[in-house]
């Protein structure tokens, strides 16, 4: 897998991942228009993610935060084609290596839904951790969904680092 900076004839891909039925309860969607928006924000990231053998799109990313003076960036939204094959694990320590390596932030922090126990496991395998339960903070057609915060400093990333060595 590699990544590139996504540019706005992939606003297609991002729209078809959004709109499919059993991502509905797990990712907010955007308007092709807030896309584009964020892709042209210096606040924010876009990254596609790619098959190396067939260059096919199998994810993205949406990273904010990146003006931050405090050096918080914010992964608003990963999405991978075909969850469960591993790839969602493979492009966020590409995010990882781009947050604290390129960029050089301090933390590195999403929001998760509480009952989408698939992703926060993985991002617990990268090294988040969880901080704290925003309480039915997103209304889901006829209840009230709760979403938790989870973090990775930039000390806890490059000690994961060194211990794999």
């Amino acid at each position: 897998m590699r990544s590139r900076t996504a540019r706005p004839e992939d606003i297609d891909f991002f729209l078809a991942q959004e709109a499919r039925s059993e991502f509905q309860n797990f990712i907010f969607s955007s308007s092709r228009e807030q896309h584009q928006h964020y892709i042209d924000s210096e606040d924010c990231q876009y990254f596609i993610f790619l098959n190396d053998e067939t260059e096919a799109a199998i994810g993205y990313a949406i990273l904010s935060g990146l003006t931050s003076p405090h050096g918080n960036i914010c992964l608003v939204r990963i999405v991978m084609a075909k969850p469960g094959q591993g790839y969602g694990k493979q492009a966020l320590r590409l995010l990882l290596d781009w947050v604290f390596k390129e960029y050089k932030a301090h933390r590195f922090w999403l929001d998760v839904f509480e009952d989408n126990h698939r992703a926060r496991h993985v991002y617990q395998s990268v090294g988040f951790r969880e901080e704290g339960l925003l309480r039915e903070v997103v209304k889901q057609q006829d209840k009230y969904a709760s979403q938790v915060v989870m973090s990775i400093l930039e000390q806890e990333y490059f000690q994961q680092l060194s211990e794999k060595i």
